[in-house]
């Protein structure tokens, strides 16, 4: 990835979040937005997002991004200020699965460091 599909990417993840934490703050309170990627030719940007939550939470928060994803993207372009703005979509990130391998492994290493060490002669 180039150095400028980075900076567009970081800027796109960094304004995605911002407003949506600024205009829809109740809507938006349980989406994380993890990251963002874009395309080589900077027409589109797949940005990731979390959401804490159910399933119901999760399709809700899927229907509100495609809600306002139009918004987000004149919010964004303005900021932006390129020739041609990037087309965003969304992509939901499964954390809890990280999440649950982590938390796994971190309970073996505790169960592992619990266990009695033969004494040293």
């Amino acid at each position: 990835m180039s150095q400028r599909q980075l900076r567009v990417a970081e800027l796109v993840q960094r304004e995605v979040s911002t407003a949506l934490r600024q205009n829809w703050p109740t809507e938006a309170a349980l989406i994380t937005i993890t990251l963002a990627s874009a395309s080589p030719d900077l027409r589109q940007c797949r940005v990731g997002y979390a959401v804490s939550g159910d399933d119901a939470e999760r399709k809700r928060a899927r229907a509100f991004l495609k809600r306002v994803r139009t918004e987000l993207r004149a919010t964004v372009g303005g900021i932006l200020q390129m020739k041609h703005t990037p087309d965003i979509l969304f992509t939901e990130d499964d954390v809890t699965g990280g999440v649950a391998r982590v938390q796994a492994l971190l309970d073996e290493l505790d169960r592992k460091d619990r266990t009695p060490k033969p004494p040293a002669d």
